[in-house]
């Protein structure tokens, strides 16, 4: 037998498919009363009876389809198998081209709108002019992840799917930045210099020295190497979780101070969730007025009952999980929750309000490079044990969870990260998780001290080598500023 080539293969697993699609697509039309008409002004009740006497004729063709495809697929499997042995009789090795069961599901890719890398040589601090239709895609709420209106260029590179990646295949559209600058920083951002040898000479001109033989292969590519599309980092949905335990006075306090400064609209807020632990009517009451002042500008969703009382890793785990089931949620669950406590105003003399926007887009490009805690608070940690990681522009100091305890200021955090690796600790429902060095939390039955619990060794964290970033308090002191009103 003459073995097929791989296009063969193609050509005639497309055919099958075709034949069960339109046969489904014909069966379909015919019980709908799609062909000839005459079914279409049919009521209910003659449609129902229709359906009772077509449904075993639809089981029986979905039988016959499916024989059809698993014979199909046989039929290739010996075709392969000859392929195969043709091939292995002349030392070659062929690998399968298509993956059969992906290819019979759904190939509409999502889009999957990434920029360019801004990257510099270690003595330089790489500073992006973000391309501004991207820009726009950030500020979107509510978001679509299937939305395909945004342009970019199509960079050719489809993503199948798998486990990892998530159940839609990724098409990938790059947004070149405006330009990308290299500076030696200043006292907000500095480099942070390396000792590797090829780190260090990072630039174009290292790209095209005389022996990479490069440059001819750039002239024929789509891509320059100052435009490199950074595909790791696309937008992410942002949801705010905001925790209240009887502080009426300072969450109405500190909702106003964040509405002021217009918090919600500027992170591009796709809900913002406030837990009430022990819920009151002047809870309540606030809710309601501040709500109306809000106006529907922006989704609010407000939990809690008078008797629930969630710890802040709870909290967080709850809001995780509601942004999982919200329509602005990523496909693959890679959502960010904003977590505040009620009491952490905004200053207004913070002069990071001047760059906000920037800060959140910095933080979304920190969180798919390794850093799923991302403080937005200064580090509390010996800058020996800690070193520079700016990203898009803004600075930042990174350290590891071995070198910094968990705090309950505001942070922005990884939910895919939180789920895997803290949830867990969260649902041991046991007592001792419930202990704690305060009066207050041991009269709490079930309630567990969740920062302290972090910091004691009950939570595989100490140990662990997760990687957090801190805002600090240079170019403009802090974002954030504790303010208690309840007493």
């Amino acid at each position: 037998m003459t073995p097929l080539s791989d296009k063969e293969y193609i050509n005639i697993l497309a055919f099958i498919k075709m034949v069960v699609l339109n046969r489904h697509a014909k069966v379909e039309e015919e019980y709908c009363g799609l062909l000839g008409g005459g079914n279409a002004s049919m009521n209910g009740a003659t449609k129902s009876a229709s359906m009772r006497h077509t449904a075993p004729a639809i089981a029986r063709d979905s039988r016959f389809s499916t024989a059809i495809l698993v014979c199909g697929v046989f039929l290739l499997g010996v075709l392969y198998g000859s392929h195969s042995s043709s091939n292995s009789s002349n030392n070659a090795v062929t690998t399968f081209p298509f993956n059969v069961a992906a290819t019979l599901k759904s190939t509409t890719p999502r889009d999957v709108h990434v920029g360019s890398m801004c990257r510099c040589g270690s003595q330089k601090v790489p500073m992006p002019d973000v391309n501004k239709e991207l820009i726009s895609k950030y500020h979107q709420v509510p978001k679509n992840p299937l939305d395909m209106s945004i342009g970019g260029q199509d960079t050719r590179v489809i993503q199948p799917t798998s486990k990892a990646t998530g159940s839609d295949p990724k098409r990938f559209l790059h947004h070149p930045v405006e330009g990308c600058q290299c500076f030696d920083g200043d006292g907000r951002i500095m480099p942070e210099p390396t000792s590797d040898q090829f780190m260090s000479k990072l630039s174009r001109d290292y790209f095209l020295r005389p022996n990479n033989q490069c440059q001819e292969s750039e002239a024929e590519s789509q891509f320059n190497w100052d435009q490199m599309p950074d595909f790791g980092v696309e937008d992410l949905p942002i949801f705010v979780g905001v925790l209240s335990f009887k502080s009426p006075l300072s969450l109405n306090n500190t909702l106003h101070n964040w509405l002021k400064h217009d918090l919600f609209h500027r992170i591009a807020a796709q809900d913002v969730m406030v837990q009430l632990n022990h819920r009151s009517q002047e809870d309540d009451e606030i809710m309601y007025d501040f709500q109306k002042k809000l106006n529907n500008r922006h989704p609010m969703t407000i939990l809690g009952d008078e008797e629930e009382n969630l710890h802040p890793g709870l909290a967080i785990s709850n809001f995780c999980r509601r942004a999982e089931q919200h329509p602005s949620s990523h496909p693959n669950g890679e959502n960010l929750v904003l977590f505040l406590e009620k009491d952490w105003i905004i200053p207004d003399g913070s002069g990071k309000l001047f760059y906000l926007e920037s800060i959140f887009r910095s933080a979304i490009a920190l969180s798919q490079r390794g850093v799923p805690y991302v403080s937005l608070r200064s580090s509390q940690v010996d800058g020996s044990k800690s070193w520079r990681c700016p990203a898009e522009g803004i600075g930042w100091r990174c350290t590891t969870a071995h070198q910094h305890r968990w705090t309950n200021h505001p942070v922005l955090i990884s939910c895919n990260w939180f789920l895997r690796y803290l949830e867990p600790f969260v649902l041991l429902n046991d007592p001792i998780m419930y202990c704690g060095s305060s009066s207050v939390h041991r009269k709490r039955n079930g309630y567990c001290d969740w920062e302290e619990a972090l910091q004691d060794g009950r939570v595989a964290w100490t140990n662990s080598q997760w990687v957090m970033a801190h805002l600090g308090n240079t170019g403009g002191g802090p974002l954030f500023v504790h303010h208690e009103v309840d007493k």
